[in-house]
């Protein structure tokens, strides 16, 4: 997804405490707003990829999501590249980015190459009408523009977004900054290039304060927060029994043990893009600076500043692609038939390239009804067909900082023997958890490396105190 060129750059205007150089706010115009609502796509896979390359700031560590997504290189699926690389659901919006640090290649779909068949998939292993496997690759056709309209917009230092309008008062923003006299400020302008958004992505994971951090090149550090159980209102059906090994001496969670569907719902984990995180956990990821953002993108009029409503939905209401089913679903993924597919002849110096289109119902008209409708073949394989991510039947252990692994009595045994934690300072406990839970680890895992301590914390209360 990411474009090729290394020189690209956009302008960002500041206005900056003249003497701690603390950034109160930033003028910005569409293709660095662009750039920063982007985040709300990105799967946490891209982003624990993303955040480990070096920058100025050098690499980051998020919460147990590093180690999360380490753990994939060394389990037997077949499916690792959807948990490495996974797609951005929003990738035809994404792609005509300024600068796009999304590195994850485009969503391939293969066609029959010995007909004109309408047929349309996923993987080469499906079959056309005229008996011949559907080899043929092509790509998305990218009609969007970015997320935003023109203009220009205000944002603060956590990333608070605002339109430059009428609804905003300027001198209220300048006194709720604690801007008290024009002389105490200066006035910056920086080059944003790839890397510095790369470091922005990492600043607004940990802090707030990231255009501060961006222009000092600071590196960001970890702000703690309050751990709060999520609030669920269904519990969707989603069940998991498991069998906690707890040092009683501290009241952590060494690891937990449970079957595939267990490690499925960790892993999925990566799929999820970061807009479609914050909605489901109410707004309250306690994740850096993300929350302010999310919110901000929320509360914006999209009939005014926006591209068009679906250009807003992409951000706030992200869902995932079809291929990324499971058995056991925590983010929602749309009925196929919400999404239509059509194909579309591209001539580029007289070479006719086949393209495909995908509209939502409702978010774009097919050019009078000239484009072909294709047919998407069983758009939730492979994952549904497959049962998961991970194979089974075989049991999983997930460590408290999420380390996925299959699990046996002797890896067990060794993995107790590295910690050197004596027997008579264990407990197992079976506990039953739902999505509330699911929920709970989630949330942890973004924002502690004790992800299944603090996420099952309420099924702990009474450990502690058997010693």
């Amino acid at each position: 997804m990411a474009g090729t060129q290394t020189d690209e750059h956009v302008s960002l205007k500041l206005v900056v405490n003249a003497e701690t150089n603390k950034v109160y706010f930033a003028e910005a115009g569409k293709d660095f707003v662009d750039v920063l609502f982007s985040f709300m796509t990105l799967p946490l896979g891209t982003i624990a990829r993303l955040i480990d390359k070096d920058s100025k700031m050098g690499p980051i560590t998020l919460g147990s999501l590093n180690s999360l997504y380490h753990s994939v290189a060394h389990l037997d699926t077949q499916y690792k590249e959807m948990l490495l690389q996974p797609s951005n659901s929003a990738e035809d919006f994404c792609n005509t980015l300024k600068l796009n640090i999304d590195d994850t290649g485009p969503k391939k779909y293969f066609m029959c190459t010995h007909c004109c068949s309408i047929l349309l998939s996923f993987t080469t292993l499906r079959k056309c009408r005229c008996a011949n496997n559907l080899t043929q690759e092509v790509f998305l056709k990218h009609f969007c523009n970015g997320f935003v309209k023109d203009g220009v917009f205000i944002i603060t230092d956590d990333l608070i977004v605002m339109p430059n309008s009428v609804d905003y008062a300027t001198f209220s923003l300048f006194q709720n900054l604690g801007i008290r006299n024009p002389s105490s400020v200066k006035e910056m302008t920086i080059n944003v290039t790839k890397e510095k958004v790369l470091d922005l992505l990492k600043c607004s994971l940990l802090s707030k304060s990231c255009l501060t951090d961006l222009l000092l090149e600071k590196k960001p550090t970890f702000q703690s927060s309050t751990f709060l159980s999520s609030r669920i209102e269904n519990d969707s059906g989603i069940k998991f029994k498991l069998k906690l090994v707890i040092r009683k001496s501290n009241g952590k969670i060494l690891y937990a043990q449970g079957e595939k569907d267990f490690a499925d719902m960790l892993l999925s984990f990566l799929t999820f893009p970061m807009g479609g995180v914050v909605r489901k956990l109410g707004g309250n990821s306690s994740v850096g600076s993300i929350d302010g953002l999310y919110k901000s993108i929320a509360d914006i009029n999209e009939n005014v500043y926006f591209m068009s409503k679906p250009a807003k939905n992409r951000l706030v209401d992200p869902c995932l692609l079809p291929h990324f089913k499971l058995s056991i679903q925590i983010l929602p993924i749309p009925r196929p038939s919400i999404f239509r597919y059509y194909r579309y002849n591209e001539f580029i110096n007289g070479t006719c390239t086949i393209r495909v289109m995908i509209f939502k119902d409702g978010e774009r008209e097919n050019s009078d009804g000239k484009l072909p409708e294709m047919k998407l073949l069983n758009p939730e394989t492979p994952i549904a067909n497959a049962e998961g991510f991970v194979k089974g039947p075989a049991m999983y252990v997930a460590t408290d900082n999420l380390v996925v692994a299959p699990f046996s009595p002797i890896s067990a045994l060794n993995f107790l023997n590295r910690l050197s934690i004596p027997f008579n300072d264990l407990k197992e406990k079976d506990v039953t958890i739902g999505l509330k839970e699911c929920l709970n680890i989630l949330k942890a895992s973004l924002t502690t490396t004790s992800a299944l301590t603090n996420g099952l914390r309420h099924l702990l209360t009474e450990v502690k105190e058997e010693k």
